[in-house]
């Protein structure tokens, strides 16, 4: 077992590396928006500005048509909301120092939000004043369903105000998966296994050198060995699964 897994071993670091450099590569380059840990890809249809994704194991999708913005999560839709600025929306007196901009947010024919926004998209304030109560509201979970604070169900992947305001503005695709610092590091652990595994009787009479004559002479014991096997399987399992972490993370 010992020496197959010395002959295997720096094989199937070679093919990680390989893998998973031309899957960084790749991966790297496809630019989205992020939204809720997913990333959605920027393409045109029929004049429109769609954002797809995949999403707890659906389709979902951001059409943004002029003013007009609707979401798509599987068979489910999302409005069609109406995102239009109107300065005479925002609140004034002690709200005017943070330089609110004004909007109205209808689905269809109700009015969800009239009033300002910070520029971060961080604070809302309503028309008369208020901040908006969608920004303090407690949920809790019941076997992983999100309720609010009077028991009803919250609908997670119902898109917020901050959410329609920002697709609205038509974003950029400016992320990416995939962190070279991961790939690094995998890269580097890769190269310690290979070195264990090329240098492993060298490593050892190094290591002897420093504490008995003639380590040359010496012999590996059955939990040398053990210790030897262990150690490239842990670097060559952390090498992987440093290389899939990297791949999740979105830049």
């Amino acid at each position: 077992m010992y020496d197959r897994l010395k002959k295997i071993l720096p094989i199937v670091l070679i093919v990680i590396v390989a893998v998973f450099s031309v899957l960084y590569f790749f991966i790297g380059r496809r630019y989205g928006v992020e939204y809720q840990d997913a990333l959605y890809f920027l393409n045109s249809e029929r004049g429109a500005t769609v954002y797809s994704a995949k999403v707890d194991g659906q389709s979902a999708s951001f059409t943004v048509e002029g003013n007009t913005v609707t979401y798509h999560w599987g068979d489910t839709v999302y409005g069609p909301y109406t995102v239009r600025e109107d300065p005479t929306a925002a609140p004034g007196g002690e709200w005017e120092s943070l330089d609110l901009i004004g909007v109205e947010i209808r689905e269809e024919d109700s009015i969800l939000f009239r009033g300002g926004y910070t520029e971060d998209l961080f604070l809302f304030i309503r028309e008369d004043g208020e901040p908006d109560s969608d920004l303090f509201h407690v949920t809790y979970s019941v076997n992983g369903v999100e309720h609010d604070a009077d028991g009803n169900v919250v609908d997670p992947h119902r898109p917020s105000l901050s959410t329609l305001i920002r697709f609205s503005q038509l974003p950029q695709a400016d992320t990416h998966r995939g962190s070279l610092m991961y790939w690094f590091f995998g890269l580097l652990t890769a190269g310690i296994a290979a070195l264990l595994i090329r240098f492993d009787d060298t490593l050892f009479r190094w290591d002897l050198s420093f504490r008995i004559r003639n380590p040359e002479y010496a012999e590996p014991s059955d939990w040398e060995i053990f210790s030897r096997i262990f150690s490239w399987i842990a670097f060559t399992l952390l090498s992987l699964g440093l290389f899939i972490a990297g791949l999740v993370i979105i830049n």
